[in-house]
């Protein structure tokens, strides 16, 4: 079971890095507003998604879960902890190695938040992400925890 939790938990990382959110790793700071679901959104990728990205490539579990803290629902903190626990005590050689081809900041890249759907304590944020001229279409699933709504999914 280990060993799929691993895989499970490289596999979030190397989603993160490489896949559509890597796109967010450039962009200019937005500031942090968990007041909003679409707030939220745009605080992380404006902001936290940079930090967590060099915390993991460095082997900094304390900054990785400090980040994480701030963005990610309590659930997704904990895939993050057993994320980064996996990687302590690997240069940042090893760590890239272990997270694949795809572990690398993207170079051009935006990004445009589009529909929210708020329900309660729960909420879907769209947002079109846009890498060297290639478009995706990313859901980020919402809860409100402590009045403050975080990103909830990308490492449960």
């Amino acid at each position: 079971m280990r060993n799929r939790n691993k895989s499970r938990a490289t596999r979030r990382a190397s989603a993160l890095a490489g896949g559509a959110l890597a796109l967010t790793f450039a962009l200019a700071a937005c500031g942090s507003d968990g007041d909003t679901p679409a707030g939220a959104v745009e605080g992380f990728l404006g902001d936290g998604v940079e930090d967590l990205f060099n915390a993991i490539k460095e082997g900094d579990s304390d900054a990785a879960v400090a980040t994480a803290e701030e963005y990610f629902c309590a659930e997704d903190v904990e895939g993050v902890k057993e994320m980064t626990g996996m990687l302590e005590g690997m240069s940042e050689e090893e760590i890239a190695e272990h997270m694949g081809d795809d572990f690398a900041m993207p170079e051009d890249w935006s990004y445009e938040v589009g529909e929210v759907t708020e329900e309660g304590d729960t909420a879907t944020v769209e947002v079109e992400m846009t890498e060297n001229g290639e478009t995706t279409d990313e859901t980020f699933e919402m809860v409100k925890e402590d009045d403050v709504w975080k990103i909830c999914g990308e490492f449960a």
